[in-house]
């Protein structure tokens, strides 16, 4: 192995390692309904939305309407902040 590959292959097997140590979903922090209220209400406002419309999406509803993400998005701050906890996946709000 040449001197100046050596620095590439010891960059890549140190972020493969790091990537199976930490798990693919460390990675994207967008998990649907199986997102914690703790990384939730710790989100953007734009990511929140994301996380929403996978989790209505995840339900079976494609392409939900803008009202609807509004709604589920405001449900899941309110059940967050009062009787869920930070391990509790958002998929627990009730969305009728």
């Amino acid at each position: 192995m040449s001197m100046r590959t050596r620095p590439a292959v010891l960059a890549a097997t140190a972020a493969l390692t790091l990537a199976s140590l930490t798990g693919c979903n460390a990675m994207d922090p967008n998990q649907g309904g199986d997102t914690t209220c703790g990384d939730y209400m710790e989100m953007a406002p734009e990511d929140q939305r994301e996380v929403i419309t996978t989790f209505l999406e995840e339900k079976g509803q494609e392409d939900p309407a803008g009202m609807e993400v509004t709604l589920t998005l405001e449900s899941a701050k309110l059940y967050c902040s009062t009787v869920g906890q930070t391990s509790d996946p958002i998929r627990n709000v009730d969305t009728g």
